[in-house]
């Protein structure tokens, strides 16, 4: 199913999988739920239901930056004028599909989600697509005791069971995991800068890292690095997406040109020095560089023929 992110569509060979795992990780304050907000209103948009859990915002919050996303106004402007919000949000949901904010406590496990998802289908007749949590790392498993400070064992036991859940009711799920302090001066992530061990990235099919920093969120600029793929070759390839910051939407402007699993060749150096190097055309004192002249690529050196003949005259003669 296609994310609404023509870039991450490519890299993951046509987006995410039902019954698939995926999981989005960064730091504390990078955004983990703004992606998967974005992400969660690209599928409504395509006309997909879902439900996002949330066991760290506040429901009323989270439907706040829904709002903002759907109706593209700032957070400030909606509480201000709550008729004209209403009033763009029932014109959007004409073409869209249902969608569902449920707030759960911190240490739930999956049979109190599995309980809600099968209480919301049967109370509303509603089918669903996808579901988002907010996030693994507050979860607790239910197939095991598990000490709270064991974070491997743990997250292990909770992302099997997530992974089991969406298998089971074939769902697109998409949930979010913190990255210790190894990873906050990093620019590049890898497994070893996941909170909570290797075993969430081992049971997960895709996993993505969010990097953004406050001069990048300036310039409305986001960057999702993929660290694992099952479905595709796109492991260690970046996309760089746009952020509005005043509705915090998290466009692909620059999804139509380029491929985004195709790695660009790195310049070196020594590649660029050459790149700026100026030759010396012949029977011209000035240095020019080869672009510039008649024929781009050949480089005429300028022996001085005509003086290395009178020379050769000389020597001959004397």
């Amino acid at each position: 199913m296609s994310t609404g992110w023509p870039q991450l569509d490519r890299l993951l060979y046509g987006g995410f999988s039902r019954g698939e795992l995926n999981i989005f990780a960064g730091g504390s304050g990078s955004g983990k739920s703004l992606v998967m907000m974005n992400i969660a209103l690209n599928w409504l948009q395509q006309g997909l239901s879902g439900v996002y859990i949330t066991l760290e915002l506040s429901e009323e919050l989270t439907s706040l930056r829904t709002d903002a996303m759907l109706t593209n106004m700032s957070t400030k402007d909606i509480r201000k004028d709550i008729d004209t919000t209403e009033l763009k949000v029932k014109l959007v949901a004409k073409k869209a599909g249902n969608y569902q904010v449920k707030g759960l406590p911190a240490q739930s496990n999956i049979n109190d989600i599995r309980a809600y998802l099968k209480e919301y289908q049967i109370q509303t007749g509603r089918r669903v697509d996808f579901v988002m949590i907010d996030y693994l790392d507050l979860l607790m498993p239910v197939s095991a005791k598990v000490s709270p400070n064991d974070l491997f064992v743990k997250d292990k036991y909770v992302s099997e069971e997530l992974r089991n859940l969406a298998k089971e009711l074939g769902f697109l799920m998409v949930t979010a995991s913190q990255l210790n302090r190894s990873a906050v001066e990093e620019i590049e992530f890898d497994h070893s800068h996941i909170s909570g061990g290797i075993s969430k990235i081992n049971t997960a099919d895709n996993v993505f890292g969010i990097f953004t920093s406050r001069a990048m969120k300036e310039r409305g600029k986001y960057q999702i690095q993929c660290m694992k793929s099952r479905s595709s070759t796109g492991v260690g390839q970046k996309i760089d997406l746009e952020y509005n910051i005043e509705t915090m939407r998290i466009t692909d402007e620059g999804g139509e040109d380029g491929d985004a699993y195709s790695k660009k060749p790195s310049v070196s150096i020594m590649d660029s020095i050459k790149a700026r190097s100026q030759v010396s055309q012949a029977g011209d004192e000035k240095d020019t560089p080869p672009w510039d002249s008649a024929e781009p690529g050949k480089v005429t050196a300028d022996v001085q023929s005509a003086k290395l003949k009178q020379l050769l005259g000389k020597i001959k003669t004397g």
